[in-house]
């Protein structure tokens, strides 16, 4: 077709801005627009970004029509507002995509079980009017017979579609009730996160962890562990007091000039020539892809089809029209960056509150078990709040029988989260080697990262002490001024932490062991 400037128009161009509207659309959920038949496409592709949007930043869904009936719209909002769902989902994608497509699997399967009742409700509510219309017609006292068959008005039909759909939903929701909208194992995630909030207050919402909503983190029962040793704490405010105290200042205090070496980057650029079907500068062949302006005739002519359209929607959602391959030259610039020492002068600062790294040895053998195990986890939870809190990293050395040393590096992201779980919910037993571990974590603090940091030993105090581990503990206290805090978890206080431990803090002094 030519129009009256000259330009073609082509049909392809206006099929690609037609549907212009799923670039907008996440991935995952163009399944669910493209099937969904309740209004337009454009209508269902806007109302799936802008619910999307709202749950990000912590509001309400109220944009969810057409994908839904406004009935079912109200109480799906009244749910999220109703549970504080929508403060999980603020700035969490991973939260919000989640819970956004259960909610789409909740339309799908109400809309299901709504659509056969609206149906017959229909068909009842029309038959109804016709024969009130037929009754009307046979009490007329004109004398004309009807010839004309009875029929409704599209007026008519709208209105009984609209009464119906309103009844059946209205009947559909107060049986299924507002709360059972979402899936059960939302209550639980919601029971943990308030579990969870109450412990780490100071750290702000669980939910901006990150955790993988799919791997089963909330089956897990550490999370009781973790409420009921963080009650536990709070009655030991000296175990608190010593964990803050623990890791050397960052920089001595002092006013005079010093010299200190730093690292300078300096940036060098690289290009790099890639062939990528990103750019569209020749055709290669035929594949399989998304693209309207590359796809075949034969594709197009699908759309001509009421049926086969549906068919060329779910191939475009599924990446595979059959299309034209096309490949182009791309050029990279890389930058490489190369660090050199430089000498810099800087003035000492009269305090410093900025702490150390810790490092933990923990004793985890039989005769730990009761109230010292509980002691000893309750000790590694206050480290984690006190590093997350004081951005401090926090190492952990769990050790029993001789070569069974397990680490944990303390960390509030998913994968230091599960190792915190599961050490939490593990059991005490085995003997007791605490010259692997001690020596492990002098290493460590011999590292450039971690050079700052004091050790931690969390002990009932029976194991042997060598005199080669003593001398090493004594050298780095004098020369380094690495300290190594010892809390004696039993009545004795003549055993072997007073040897490598200095200063020593004795559990039975701050709470009597038998209450």
């Amino acid at each position: 077709m030519i129009r009256e400037t000259g330009q073609v128009s082509s049909p392809l161009l206006n099929l690609d801005s037609q549907f212009t509207c799923l670039d907008n659309v996440p991935e995952k959920f163009l399944p669910a627009v493209i099937t969904n038949t309740n209004g337009e496409l454009v209508e269902r592709c806007e109302s799936l970004v802008n619910s999307r949007n709202e749950l990000l930043v912590g509001g309400n869904l109220t944009s969810l029509s057409p994908l839904a009936p406004q009935l079912l719209t109200e109480a799906i909002g009244k749910v999220i507002q109703e549970t504080g769902l929508s403060r999980y989902c603020a700035q969490s994608e991973e939260v919000t995509d989640v819970l956004l497509s259960d909610i789409l699997t909740a339309i799908d399967k109400l809309q299901s079980k709504a659509t056969p009742l609206i149906t017959d409700l229909i068909k009842k509510l029309e038959d109804e009017a016709l024969n009130q219309i037929k009754q009307a017609l046979e009490k007329r006292k004109d004398k004309h017979k009807q010839t004309k068959p009875i029929s409704l008005t599209r007026i008519q039909q709208t209105k009984i579609a609209e009464t119906a759909s309103e009844e059946i939903w209205q009947q559909l929701l107060s049986e299924q009730g507002t709360v059972d909208i979402l899936p059960d194992v939302w209550k639980e995630r919601l029971a943990v996160w308030a579990q969870l909030e109450e412990v780490f207050t100071e750290l702000g919402l669980i939910t901006g962890l990150g955790f993988d909503l799919s791997k089963g983190v909330f089956q897990s029962h550490g999370w009781l562990d973790i409420v009921r040793l963080n009650k536990l704490v709070k009655k030991l405010p000296n175990l608190r007091n010593l964990i803050q105290d623990l890791g050397r200042d960052e920089q001595a205090e002092g006013s005079e000039l010093g010299e200190i070496v730093i690292k300078m980057s300096v940036a060098s650029r690289h290009e790099k020539y890639i062939a990528t079907p990103l750019i569209p500068m020749e055709t290669k062949g035929i594949t399989r892809s998304d693209s309207i302006s590359r796809m075949l005739p034969q594709e197009a002519s699908l759309l001509t089809n009421p049926v086969l359209k549906k068919l060329w929607h779910a191939k475009r959602a599924e990446h595979a029209l059959v299309s034209y391959s096309v490949e182009g030259t791309e050029v990279l610039e890389t930058k490489e960056q190369l660090e050199q020492d430089s000498i810099k002068e800087t003035q000492g600062q009269a305090e410093n509150k900025n702490r150390g790294p810790m490092v933990i040895c923990l004793d985890t053998s039989g005769s730990m078990r009761g109230l010292p195990e509980n002691i000893a986890k309750a000790t590694v939870l206050e480290c984690l709040k006190m590093a997350y809190k004081e951005k401090r990293r926090c190492y952990v050395y769990l050790f029993g029988n001789k070569k069974e040393v397990s680490e944990l590096d303390l960390t509030l992201d998913t994968s230091g989260f599960n190792d915190l779980l599961n050490f939490l919910t593990m059991s005490f037993g085995g003997g007791t080697d605490a010259e692997e571990p001690l020596n492990k974590a002098l290493e460590k603090c011999d590292s450039e990262e971690w050079y700052k940091a004091d050790i931690l030993l969390v002990s009932d105090g029976e194991f042997p002490v060598s005199s080669g581990l003593s001398r090493k503990i004594s050298n780095r206290r004098e020369k380094q001024g690495l300290q190594v805090h010892g809390i004696q978890i039993g009545n004795s206080h003549y055993t072997s932490m007073n040897k490598i431990c200095d200063p020593i803090h004795y559990f039975s002094e701050w709470v009597d062991l038998k209450n």
